[in-house]
């Protein structure tokens, strides 16, 4: 996949932007300078959302995204449009997306989207027919995830400040797990495996004769699933153990060091607050277009549905209508008065002697008759003009069916509706925090460190259990050579494959991952620079993992690394991945740098972005890639540059050419 183009109309900070991100063979990269503030983060969420699209809740969402200076009336659009080119069976093919969004007389979002597929279009928007739509639209998602699946984005299009927080514990195997088997494709297989296993133990309850069997084996099944509800529990215990480790370290480091913490209890409290109102607000909202939904659900379901399903009739009925061509019938005073003229005009040219009302009478009537003869006859003439402009206003009807927004919506706010228990907790720590000293703080971090390995340990012990029972399981099995379910013995021959397929997928790839992670980090890592003997990644995709040793044969443990470090082993993984994985996207990185020093600065610059991916869009500020040291490091890999500025008054971000250089 290479992008080509992005253009953004009325989004943010922009207000026509068109820009190329074409770039040469042997120039990967494309550089986009900008001061903080300046439209980095907007003109990275526009390639991102014209890829995937937005997901506008309601008139105030749309609001916030327009453009500023732009005035909401009547058809106002925000619009993203995206070129791209993808490689389809060693073929390259051209696309343009095009998603356009504006607010219907209703207030509702309303949404319309455009794919140019070589010349082949498919267009589908909120107003398309239900089944219509999900043709099309499945036919543009298609084409997307072929090239980049929204579920993999987070491991290509992302921030580096934020990509170091992945490896803080023990959530780097995690993370490494998730990546491979995402981007490697092992996710199918591992879930084929699972559906033919369960698959295989419905098949092995019927195949059982004896009612004590059936029932003895019910219970290990029934005993299997406690067991893998209970580890998911512990699993989240665990998680969230672990995450506030992570977001309460420094704090806690602090703390111990005798600092004050008032002025970081007040400012998270501020933040939690503002979450809290936040939600709060979202779900008042959401009630609120609940509420016009429910009382205007016969203008926006019901007549769109009927206006639907009595389209071609009534167009039928307007097009026979519009095609008779009516003769001007000519009102009584107006008659009189042009066969009053008519005979005049005969008396004066002495064609008739004179014109007497018999005459004129028969004059009138044989116009009038002359007229209804040559009128066309309409077979809908018991519509009345009323009647047909009221049907003409149905066909035009642009009211919208809110109904999938306010369900994605409603999603939504499910989600954020779990952590809601979590931050008024986190609150309620906080508001006491701030009457005490630090001590319940560092008392609650260190219980939470305590309860990490207890929650491991038991975590160790489940799965030991779930083995234990599944060995039960698997004693009942019925050999292979049975005839008593054909379907048993087909499944069972299935059920390994999708296991040897995932083995065989990381064997094959797992040694060229290991060598060029190797290769990068003693490139690019600066505290362990030439000097990692090896990358070993684990063998089986159970419980997949992934480490380092230096030269002298020691672990060097990931969790001890300081954050500039953490961030470069995850950009190299995510390298490697990029390197040996079903997907060839771009590579979009913003605040570049992050923590890195300038040594480890230096070393990416040479010897990562050049050959990170065939397209890499790089955002930078100019303290991150200086425009006098660190630019002519890279400027041969370069195909363009541009530096976004912010227009503070004009509430726009102008693109220049070149990076920085004019400013």
């Amino acid at each position: 996949m290479l992008i080509t183009r992005i253009r953004a109309k009325n989004f943010k900070t922009y207000k026509d932007l068109d820009l190329n991100l074409e770039v040469e063979e042997d120039k990967p990269i494309i550089l986009i300078g900008g001061m903080n503030g300046g439209g980095k983060t907007t003109l990275f969420q526009a390639i991102y959302h014209a890829l995937y699209g937005l997901n506008i809740r309601n008139k105030e969402h749309f609001r916030q995204l327009l453009n500023a200076t732009t005035p909401l009336e009547n058809n106002t659009l925000i619009e993203l449009d995206i070129d791209f080119k993808g490689r389809v069976l060693l073929s390259d093919y051209f696309y343009r997306i095009t998603r356009r969004y504006t607010l219907n007389p209703n207030d509702q979002p309303v949404e319309s989207v455009t794919l140019n597929f070589n010349g082949d279009t498919f267009t589908y928007g909120t107003a398309t027919p239900a089944a219509e739509r999900a043709l099309r639209e499945a036919e543009v998602n298609k084409i997307i995830k072929a090239n980049l699946p929204k579920e993999l984005s987070r491991y290509f299009l992302f921030d580096a400040m934020e990509s170091g927080k992945l490896l803080e514990k023990d959530s780097l195997s995690r993370v490494i797990k998730e990546n491979i088997e995402s981007v490697m494709g092992f996710n199918k297989y591992i879930e084929l495996g699972l559906a033919a296993t369960k698959l295989k133990e419905s098949y092995v309850k019927e195949s059982l004769d004896e009612q004590t069997e059936k029932e003895a084996y019910e219970d290990l099944l029934n005993r299997k699933e406690e067991l893998e509800n209970s580890l998911a529990r512990e699993r989240e215990k665990y998680n969230s153990s672990l995450a506030y480790s992570i977001d309460n370290k420094d704090l806690y480091t602090k703390a111990k060091e005798g600092k004050s913490l008032q002025e970081e209890y007040q400012e998270r409290i501020r933040y939690l607050t503002a979450k809290i109102d936040s939600l709060k607000e979202r779900e008042a909202d959401y009630l609120n277009q609940i509420n016009k939904f429910t009382d205007t659900i016969e203008l926006q379901v019901f007549l769109p549905n009927l206006v639907n399903s009595i389209k071609d009739e009534v167009e039928l009925i307007l097009s026979t209508v519009s095609s008779i061509e009516k003769k001007e019938t000519l009102p009584k005073k107006q008659l009189d008065f042009v066969v009053h003229l008519v005979l005049d005009f005969l008396e004066k040219q002495k064609v008739i002697y004179e014109a007497d009302n018999q005459l004129a009478e028969a004059a009138k009537q044989y116009v009038i008759d002359s007229q209804n003869t040559n009128q066309t006859i309409n077979p809908y003439d018991y519509f009345s003009e009323e009647e047909l402009q009221t049907l003409s206003l149905l066909l035009k009807n642009s009211t919208m069916n809110p109904y999938p927004s306010l369900e994605q919506y409603k999603k939504e706010l499910e989600v954020n509706y779990t952590e809601l228990p979590k931050y008024k907790e986190e609150l309620e720590e906080l508001n006491g925090y701030l009457t005490n000293d630090e001590s319940s703080l560092i008392q609650k971090y260190e219980e939470n460190e305590a309860l990490i390995p207890q929650y491991k340990s038991t975590i160790a012990d489940i799965e030991l259990n779930i083995e234990s029972v599944e060995k039960g399981i698997n004693s009942y099995d019925i050999s292979s050579g049975s005839d008593i379910d054909p379907k048993l013995n087909a499944i069972k021959k299935i059920e390994p494959l999708f296991n040897e397929i995932s083995a065989a997928l990381l064997k094959a790839k797992k040694k060229n991952i290991e060598e060029t992670m190797c290769e990068d980090l003693n490139r690019t890592l600066t505290a362990y620079f030439e000097q990692i003997d090896r990358v070993e990644l684990s063998d089986t995709m159970d419980n997949l993992s992934f480490k380092m040793y230096h030269k002298h044969g020691n672990e060097i443990y990931l969790n001890q690394l300081n954050a500039a470090s953490k961030q470069v082993v995850v950009q190299v993984l995510l390298k490697s991945l990029h390197q040996y994985g079903d997907y060839n996207p771009p590579v979009m990185i913003d605040t570049v740098m992050g923590y890195l020093d300038k040594t480890t600065r230096d070393l990416l610059l040479k010897n990562y972005f050049p050959q990170l991916s065939h397209q890499t869009i790089l955002f930078s500020t100019d303290s991150e890639i200086t425009t006098d040291i660190d630019l002519p490091k890279i400027e041969k890999n370069i195909s363009r540059t541009y530096t976004l500025v912010r227009n503070v008054e004009k509430q726009q971000t102008i693109v220049t050419e070149g990076y920085f250089k004019y400013l």
